[in-house]
């Protein structure tokens, strides 16, 4: 199997993931984020006002709310059921239940069980054809410190392919060998490679990374 399949949907991109609050929450909330970023969404936490809720964006602009009656409590072991919906802020009249396990709901019987929950959601996705595909885009970069202690940094093309990311790291391996460069480590196999280099007082390390994503809808 492809290890890029199994690539979690990338992180939210605001300045709330360095927040105290937030991070509490997204790691107590982790048995459920995590699942939800693997069908993949890119899944946050909403803590504006005191409304705390898990959100999943959608490909039509729409976004999934994980609660719990009306929010969410800060302790994960205080969840009675799950409440799903669809929203919109663009379009308000986007407002359905996808799941219902809190104690009034269609799905009660299942109370805070996760399993329920993720199926319920992931065939909602599915079958509206709302979900992403994200692939990683990604570039060679060289970094280190030459003898004098000033930087060495080049940062190639990114690069959509795989393939072609790590068809240029193995011609800057044999650019580095041909200038007299030695390998002092390499790890990594064939999806991110990465490997040191050390030439005249100078160590350099030369890997693939990851520059960012291409998102589109899923089929």
């Amino acid at each position: 199997m492809n290890s890029e399949a199994l690539q979690l949907a990338p992180m939210p991109e605001h300045g709330n993931t360095t927040d105290p609050l937030w991070l509490a929450l997204w790691h107590a909330y982790e048995p459920v984020i995590t699942p939800l970023r693997s069908i993949p969404l890119i899944v946050d936490v909403e803590t504006a006002g005191g409304m705390f809720a898990i959100t999943a964006e959608l490909a039509d602009h729409s976004y999934l709310t994980i609660a719990s009656d009306d929010v969410l409590p800060t302790d994960p072991n205080h969840v009675r059921g799950w409440l799903v919906q669809r929203l919109s802020d663009h379009t308000p009249t986007i407002r359905e239940v996808v799941y219902d396990s809190t104690e009034s709901g269609a799905q009660a019987s299942n109370g805070n069980d996760h399993g329920p929950l993720f199926h319920a959601i992931k065939t909602f996705v599915a079958c509206r054809g709302l979900g992403f595909r994200f692939s990683p885009v990604k570039t060679v970069s060289i970094f280190g410190l030459r003898r004098d202690h000033s930087a060495i940094e080049h940062i190639c093309d990114c690069f959509p392919r795989s393939l072609d990311a790590v068809a240029r790291y193995n011609r800057e391996v044999a650019t580095l060998r041909h200038m007299g460069w030695r390998p002092l480590h390499q790890q990594g196999g064939t999806e991110w490679p990465l490997s040191v280099w050390a030439h005249d007082g100078a160590v350099v390390t030369l890997a693939v990374t990851l520059a960012g994503w291409n998102t589109e809808r899923a089929a």
